[in-house]
């Protein structure tokens, strides 16, 4: 027999403990941790894409202002546009000119987390397993 349920078992618990939480971490951690704004250059070019004054004018209002999630940029562009049809229509728009403030060390807070991870991970397997068989 070429794998045995053990390896199975093994390699179960290598997917879902250690290479799926990697993944999502890695994918989710760096939008999470970043600041978000919209500039006066994106101003202008929702202007030239024929985006009308009623969505620009409220807009303009929270230009440069720091957003720590994007949701919450979006949330308060949507509560300050008084027409909420005008606020779909042109939804995708305002989110393609919304910029990420960029921030320094991103990578070696991911690198912390991802360090914080796998020691919680061969604590608690070390804890389950103490002599070391999975």
């Amino acid at each position: 027999m070429i794998f045995t349920w053990g390896d199975i078992r093994r390699g179960t618990l290598a997917i879902v403990l250690v290479i799926i939480p990697t993944v999502l971490l890695g994918t989710y951690i760096g939008p999470a941790l970043q600041s978000y704004h919209i500039t006066g250059h994106g101003l202008w070019e929702l202007k030239r894409n024929n985006v009308p004054d009623e969505v620009i004018g409220p807009v303009h209002e929270l230009r440069l202002k720091q957003f720590f999630f994007k949701f919450r940029l979006i949330r308060e562009i949507k509560s300050r546009i008084a027409n909420p049809e005008l606020f779909n229509k042109y939804q995708k728009k305002i989110e393609d000119q919304i910029q990420i403030i960029p921030k320094s060390a991103v990578e070696y807070i991911f690198l912390a987390i991802i360090a914080l991870y796998y020691f919680v991970l061969w604590y608690t397997t070390r804890r389950w397993f103490p002599n070391g068989k999975v």
